[in-house]
């Protein structure tokens, strides 16, 4: 099996500010981040054939990248999350009751501006 990635570059002088706020990740939002990481990427993981297709399921898997991690809760419900690795966005990730309304857009904007 072959995977391949793209890279992206922004390249416009200004990066449109997000109107988010992002907390760091904490060890009691794991369970919840688990099903929304797991829902998010199980139909491209079946489609790929990348076993298992529910790839997260312990803590000790974000524990060491986890600092890198940052989630969109609103209470104490997790809207979505962002991981950004020095200049690297990965694992953007929206819970699915929370799709198309824009957060992912946000997440993403929130992200390139704490790079």
């Amino acid at each position: 099996m072959e995977i391949i990635a793209y890279e992206m570059k922004y390249v416009k002088d200004d990066i449109e500010k997000s109107n988010i706020l992002c907390i760091p990740f904490e060890q009691k939002y794991f369970q919840q981040y688990m099903k929304i990481y797991n829902t998010c990427f199980y139909e491209m993981r079946k489609y790929l054939a990348i076993e298992p297709h529910n790839f997260l399921n312990d803590y000790k898997q974000v524990r060491e990248k986890s600092k890198n991690i940052f989630l969109l809760v609103s209470g104490e419900e997790i809207i979505g999350s962002i991981a950004c690795y020095g200049n690297e966005i990965d694992d953007l990730i929206v819970n699915k009751e929370f799709q198309n309304r824009g957060y992912g857009k946000q997440l993403l904007l929130w992200g390139m501006n704490h790079m």
